[in-house]
């Protein structure tokens, strides 16, 4: 979660508990984080439009701790439970196959034999 921070645009309060917020995000894809983020960006700005001091010069949009858990509550991971679990059973079964060897293919050289 900390490299996505690094894509912003905005500020981030100092106050922000990054623990929080990864529990509330577990599960997330990177995908989902990112949107999320995102979100915490344009409602910041959509914050700071909407406060009469807006038009002050200097002053800038910033993602605060209440925003970023705000946005965070109302996010739903992308991938669900189910689809987690079969993907990362194909994913063990490929890396269950690679530790095994693959049967070497006729006309395949790069193949691995499987040991006895």
């Amino acid at each position: 979660m900390l490299a996505l921070f690094e894509l912003l645009q905005l500020p981030l309060a100092r106050d922000i508990e990054l623990a929080a917020v990864a529990y509330m995000t577990e599960g997330f894809s990177g995908a989902d984080l990112q949107a999320l983020l995102s979100d915490a960006q344009h409602a910041a700005v959509h914050e700071l439009l909407d406060n009469a001091d807006s038009y002050k010069p200097g002053i800038m949009p910033i993602i605060t701790d209440a925003l970023l858990k705000s946005i965070a509550l109302k996010a739903k991971p992308s991938v669900s439970d189910a689809e987690k679990q079969r993907l990362y059973g194909i994913y063990s079964q490929f890396l269950d196959s690679k530790s095994r060897g693959i049967p070497k293919a006729k006309g395949q050289p790069w193949h691995k034999k499987p040991s006895p």
